[in-house]
């Protein structure tokens, strides 16, 4: 799980344009966790291996990434595909969400 803390730092600075701090707030925000600073070092460290669910919203940020990273061409068609292969989505109100877990 380590390379994949790292990977998901890399992919909210290099993707998304977020520092740390930013990261983990959203993290915070989203799924309603207490990461802290404390923690993803000590999850970068093997220390502690994150919940299912923060490893799940950690792949969903860092997939794209990666992708771009390897130099792959993906189709809005293509990453819907991916999406509905590892997560799980709901449609409600019109509005299509993943479910993290």
């Amino acid at each position: 799980m380590q390379k994949l803390v790292e990977s998901w730092i890399r992919a909210e600075k290099e993707h998304y344009g977020n520092t740390l701090a930013a990261a983990i707030r959203r993290m915070n925000d989203r799924l309603g966790a207490k990461v802290t600073h404390s923690r993803v070092s000590e999850w970068r460290r093997g220390i502690y291996v994150p919940s299912q669910e923060i490893l799940s919203s950690m792949l969903f940020r860092t997939l794209p990434w990666a992708i771009e990273k390897a130099g792959i061409a993906v189709l809005p068609a293509q990453w819907r595909e991916l999406e509905e292969l590892l997560w799980v989505s709901v449609e409600q109100d019109g509005k299509r969400f993943i479910q993290l877990t």
